[in-house]
C-alpha cells in the first residue's frame, strides 16, 4: 500500500497518539529544550539528556549535565535552552508565517518546526522535514549539502513540506499525525522494519518519556 492508504487504514492511531502529545503536562518551553537537545543525536541519548536538564538552570551546569549524558555540541545547547527559559517569546500561530519572522536559539528551519508540531501536534500548519521524511519525498537518498540546503533555504523547505501538508489535506489528517504515518511507513517499506510503538508517550510530569518520532542521526 502506498503512503497515503497506510496513512488512512492507521489514521486513528496516529491521531491518538497527537492527542497524547498535545495533553502533555509539559510547557511549550520545555518541549522546545527537546527539539533543541535532539538536533543530530539519537533519540535514546536526547531523551537522557533531557531529563538530565530539568533540574539545572546555570548554562554551564545544564552543559555538563548534557556532557554526560552524551549530547553532542553541548555547551551550544546549553547555551541556547537558558536563552529560551530567559522569557524568550514562544512561536505562536500561525508557525508557518512566525517561522518566516523570527528565530529561536538553537532551533534551525528543521527543529523548530518539529517543537512546533510536539507545541501544537494537532493544530501545526508546519511539520519537521527529518531525514527520513526528506528520503520519502526525494525518492531518493539525499547527499549532505542537499540537506543542508534544504535547511537553510526555507523557500526549497517549504517546497516540499507542501508536498506532505497537500497529501495530509487529501485525507483528512492534521498535518503532524500524517508525518508520523508516513514516517513509520517509510521504516516498513524501505527499511524493512515495522512501525515502533509510540503507545508510551509522556503523560505524568514525573515520568519524563519523549516520542520516539525523529532524530537526524
Amino acid at each position: 500500500m502506498n503512503r497515503l492508504e497506510y496513512a488512512n487504514i492507521n489514521r486513528q492511531r496516529y491521531l491518538d497518539w497527537a492527542d497524547s502529545i498535545a495533553n502533555t503536562p509539559c510547557t511549550a518551553g520545555a518541549l522546545l529544550e527537546f527539539a533543541v537537545i535532539s538536533a543530530h543525536t539519537p533519540m535514546s541519548v536526547a531523551i537522557a539528556g533531557w531529563r538530565a536538564v530539568q533540574e539545572y538552570v546555570v548554562v554551564s551546569d545544564v552543559a555538563n549535565a548534557l556532557y554526560r549524558a552524551g549530547v553532542i555540541a553541548p555547551f551550544n545547547k546549553a547555551a541556547s535552552i537558558c536563552q529560551i527559559r530567559d522569557d524568550q517569546p514562544m512561536p505562536s500561530y500561525p508557525f508557518a508565517e512566525y517561522r518566516r519572522q523570527e528565530k529561536l536559539p538553537g532551533l534551525g528551519i528543521c527543529k523548530l518546526s518539529f517543537g512546533c508540531c510536539l507545541i501544537a501536534p494537532l493544530d501545526s500548519d508546519i511539520v519537521c522535514l527529518d531525514t527520513h521524511i526528506l528520503q520519502t519525498y526525494l525518492e531518493r537518498q539525499p547527499t549532505q549539502r542537499e540537506v543542508n540546503r534544504i535547511y537553510t533555504r526555507l523557500p526549497l523547505y517549504e517546497y516540499i513540506e507542501n508536498k506532505l501538508t497537500s497529501e495530509a489535506a487529501e485525507i483528512g489528517l492534521p498535518s503532524f499525525p500524517y508525518q508520523w504515518a508516513v514516517w513509520d511507513w517509510k521504516r516498513a517499506r524501505i527499511d524493512h522494519k515495522p512501525p515502533l510503538n509510540h503507545s508510551f508517550l509522556w503523560q505524568n510530569p514525573s515520568d519524563y518519556q519523549l516520542p520516539l518520532f525523529s532524530s537526524q542521526s
